[in-house]
């Protein structure tokens, strides 16, 4: 089984080796390399950023502001989920404003976010944390819903106080709910993050995007965006580690 799925890996990173292969080809030979830059144009001036430092920068920049923002909004979502979908009285209170506050894109808020909180880091990690706060949310009170309700009054019968009761029985019957509402926020934050620092960041992989846009330099836009695409699947490949290590010791600590 492992060796099989390593194959099929060796297979994919073959099909971007040829799907290169093939744009290389195709762009050299039938396109306007002004518009649309051939690998090794893509290539170089990924090596000029990098003698420049504008890479390492950026990816720093970037990381900060999305694990940050990723942090705020997703401890508010699960400490929030918990708690409404335990107490299903709160929930009913703050259900009116939530689904008000749900549908609303971050990028709305940014007119606002940038003059409250000016151009920099902030709006974006205002926007990161906005984004993956209602999807976490949701999941972890759909979690709670889902525990029977006899286990925890069992529990209670036995003498179990609010403390085990939360840690033997509702954090692990949310977990899978929690892992997946993460793992979900994840590819949102990175999405926002991008916008956020196109619409309002002087650093950063977004920033690289623009700025490339706004000097016509293509290379350097598909630069930013295939470091986006890597870094973004870096991160969600670190999530999924972290699911199957939280899920282990919690099944050990249980």
């Amino acid at each position: 089984m492992f060796a099989i799925q390593w194959f099929w890996r060796l297979c994919s990173i073959l099909l971007i080796i040829i799907l290169c292969f093939l744009w290389q080809y195709f762009v050299s030979n039938y396109a306007n390399t002004e518009l649309v830059p051939t690998p090794l144009q893509v290539w170089e001036e990924f090596l000029d950023m990098q003698s420049e430092g504008i890479i390492v920068l950026s990816i720093q920049d970037s990381l900060y502001r999305f694990f940050l923002g990723f942090c705020i909004g997703s401890v508010c979502a699960v400490m929030c989920g918990l708690i409404f979908g335990y107490y299903r009285n709160l929930e009913i209170l703050f259900e009116p404003l939530l689904q008000i506050l749900r549908p609303i894109s971050p990028i709305a808020w940014f007119p606002l976010v940038l003059l409250w909180l000016n151009i920099g880091d902030m709006p974006a990690i205002f926007v990161i944390a906005y984004a993956v706060f209602f999807p976490i949310l949701a999941l972890c009170i759909t979690g709670v819903r889902q525990i029977d309700k006899d286990f925890i009054a069992m529990a209670r019968n036995f003498g179990a106080n609010s403390y085990k009761i939360f840690y033997h029985i509702i954090l692990p019957g949310t977990f899978l709910h929690i892992s997946s509402g993460l793992k979900l926020a994840a590819s949102v934050a990175w999405i926002h993050l991008v916008a956020g620092e196109m619409l309002g960041a002087q650093t950063g992989l977004g920033y690289i995007i623009i700025d490339g846009r706004n000097f016509l330099n293509t290379p350097k836009v598909l630069v930013g965006v295939i470091l986006i695409g890597l870094l973004g699947y870096i991160i969600y490949e670190i999530f999924v580690l972290l699911e199957k290590l939280v899920g282990y010791l919690l099944g050990r600590a249980m």
